[in-house]
């Protein structure tokens, strides 16, 4: 598979579970918390918009995240049908809102999403440099360098979030059998 196709694949079988499930989906969660959740997806972007950012920055867009913009437009995920959620990815369009620029920084960060109070950042600068694990997490008070890297590209963390049914797959290494108890109370 080519780097880019995983997010097209990955949104399909998203999209097929919702249709085949009246548009719910019932989710095991940590703990043994079972719950029903819905997904909104937006229409996808115009791709002048996409290219006329790259123009005027100079940076290019990863390809992933372009092939996602291009099928859908940012989402919400895993959203309690009654209670709503906190996990969605940002129409391109207010990713631009989202991203405060840094003065050391500028906008080679865009703030893409909003996971339970973390952000998930793409580093532009690292994906025209050539590197591949371009992702990163930040808290959403937390400053740009403030952010750890994820190890990953979108696509991966996108396969990831949604195999893990919305769960922030990405803290589970800190629970540990010696800790989980005395943190979780």
């Amino acid at each position: 598979m080519k780097q880019g196709e995983l997010i097209n694949k990955t949104l399909k079988s998203l999209k097929k579970r919702l249709n085949n499930n009246n548009d719910l989906l019932e989710l095991q969660l940590g703990e043994g918390y079972l719950t029903e959740a819905k997904c909104t997806f937006n229409e996808p972007i115009n791709e002048k918009d996409l290219l006329d950012f790259e123009k005027e920055f100079g940076l290019r867009i990863p390809e992933d995240y372009y092939n996602f913009l291009t099928i859908t437009n940012g989402c919400s995920l895993f959203d309690h049908p009654e209670y709503g959620g906190e996990a969605s990815i940002y129409r391109w369009q207010d990713t631009m809102d989202a991203t405060y620029e840094d003065p050391k920084e500028g906008h080679k960060k865009l703030i893409i999403a909003y996971i339970y109070q973390d952000e998930i950042v793409i580093d532009l600068k690292a994906y025209n440099e050539g590197l591949s694990n371009y992702l990163m997490v930040k808290g959403h008070i937390d400053h740009f360098h403030q952010a750890r890297p994820l190890n990953m590209n979108f696509e991966l963390w996108f396969d990831r979030f949604i195999i893990c049914q919305g769960e922030k797959f990405w803290t589970w290494p800190i629970y540990t059998a010696d800790n989980y108890y005395k943190l979780r109370g």
